[in-house]
Parts: C-alpha cells; structure tokens; sequence
C-alpha cells in the first residue's frame, strides 16, 4: 500500500506510521520486522518472500549454527548490519524515530517520511489456546503461527507516547489510510498507543481496505485471529475492528456482496480490485482510493 501511494503521489506527500509491537531482540541485536520491510520495500531491495533484503547472504547465520546456536529465525548479513546499526545507536541513546529516518535516507528513500508508532518499548503478546501468552515472533515464526489465537495485549502501549510528528502527521493528513493488514496484529498495535487512538478517531477522512479476499488473506493467519478474539468473519470483522475509526471501508470485487454491511456501521463500503502486487503495483487502485476519498 506505502509503494502503491508513492507512485501516485508527489515527493514529501506520504508520511507512513509503522507498526513496531513486531520488534524483537535476537542475537544480541534489536529487530524491527514492520519497519524494515517498509523501508526494503520502499527501497526496492525486498527479499522475495516479502521480507529481509534481496540477495543477501547467510554467512553469519551459517557460522552460529556452527557454534551449535538455533538459526531458524534467519537474518541475513546485510539485515544484520542494519540490526546491529540499530541497536548501537539505541545503546547511544538515538530515538528508534530518528535511526529510522537515517536509515531510510541511506537506502535513498527520501521522499517519504516513515515513522515508528513510538519510541518507546511496545511488544505484541498473544495467548494461545493452553492459556499462555508468547511474545509476537514465537507465536509467528517460532510456532509458524499455528497455535489458535486467544487474545491480544500490547504491552508497554499505556506508557508508550507518539514518536515525534505522529500526531502532526495524522492531524494533517488529508487521507489517512489504514493499510491493508492484519487489524490485530499489525494495526491495532499503532491504535494502542496512546494519543493515536484519539488522532485516529478524530480525523475525519479515515479509509481503511481489508486484507480479505473472498474472506480470507492471501498469506498469513489474519482470519484466524480475528476469529480466535471473537470478531465476525469475513468483512463484517473488519467493520468491527475498525468501528468508530474509519468513514470508508474498501473491500475486494469478491466480496462486493458485503457493501449492504456499510449502513449498519455507518460506513461507506466500496468495492474495488484491491490486489496490490499486480502489473502496476497497486497503482490503479491507489488512485481509485484517492479519488473516492475525494481530497
């Protein structure tokens, strides 16, 4: 969606808040999932399963399952040297929101401003089916996200503050877009901290687009967890997450049947082919939602 929206908008019109209760620490390094997939992305050096950079290499990985140490969460060698970038300088006391911006202008993104949530510590847990509550990379690449998903808690997100010019950014957007993910796992994280969730509420020209596609995503346990929390199925689950925040909703042509669902939450649904990975790159599309949105 970030990349769809830069290729239709001018330099400096796109600001993205990022969603860092993803962040982990492995190998001794701070790992900042979401953010870092934005910036490759953005880049254009994303890895081809939608993650790490591409053609990088696993030197470092090989030589610490040589000294017997468990790899399956795998960096690779230029991942890690921007890990490690982070954390020294999180270490030196840098706001996580300004090694972001730094990072971003070396791999010649400037033209966006990308922003974490906040600078503080934030980390999604989820309790699973035995009752346990496992921290956000365990339950997803540990377990491969197979265990059935109870709750949701985000810790440190009631001391957490906006990271500098998040507010601002929200405020004066003319759109603001919640982008195409999983509403618990990756967007509501950004809703729990607090202030964001009043700048979101407050803002009057908030569209969202679902991650479902005939009711379902295209990769991940989106469906699975919404379910596991107690939402509907399907677009009325995104309705309900979202409700009190959004003014327009767009779903896929699959699901065009649920437009008639818009009324009950006094939101617009709006059908469109909101597959973003196609031959223009979602381009099509975000001008469709810019043109709906009328700004």
């Amino acid at each position: 969606m970030a990349r769809a929206l830069r290729s239709v908008l001018d330099p400096g019109r796109l600001t993205i808040v990022v969603n860092i209760g993803d962040d982990t620490e492995r190998y001794g390094v701070r790992v900042s999932p979401d953010p870092d997939t934005v910036l490759y992305t953005l880049a254009g050096v994303q890895g081809p399963a939608g993650w790490g950079r591409r053609d990088d290499t696993t030197g470092v990985m090989e030589q610490l399952e040589a000294f017997g140490i468990d790899t399956s969460f795998t960096l690779g060698d230029a991942d890690l040297a921007m890990c490690l970038t982070r954390t020294m300088r999180l270490a030196a006391g840098v706001p996580l929101s300004t090694i972001t911006m730094d990072l971003a202008r070396s791999l010649g993104v400037s033209d966006v401003e990308i922003l974490p949530a906040t600078d503080d510590l934030l980390r999604t847990f989820i309790q699973i089916r035995d009752g346990r509550w496992l921290e956000f990379q365990e339950y997803f690449v540990d377990r491969g996200h197979a265990d059935e998903v109870q709750a949701v808690a985000y810790h440190g997100s009631v001391e957490a503050v906006p990271a500098p010019g998040v507010i601002e950014a929200i405020a004066s957007a003319d759109t603001l877009v919640l982008a195409p993910s999983n509403p618990p796992l990756s967007i509501w994280p950004i809703l729990a901290v607090e202030g964001v969730t009043d700048a979101v509420r407050e803002h009057d020209n908030t569209v969202a687009v679902s991650p479902l596609f005939g009711g379902a995503p295209l990769k991940g346990p989106a469906d699975a967890v919404m379910r596991g929390i107690g939402l509907s199925p399907g677009t009325r689950g995104i309705l309900e997450a979202y409700a009190g925040y959004i003014t327009q909703l767009f779903i896929d042509e699959q699901d065009r049947a649920d437009i008639s669902l818009g009324p009950e939450f006094d939101v617009t649904v709006i059908a469109a082919d909101t597959r973003l990975g196609g031959a223009d790159r979602g381009a099509g599309f975000a001008i469709r939602l810019l043109e709906e949105t009328g700004r």
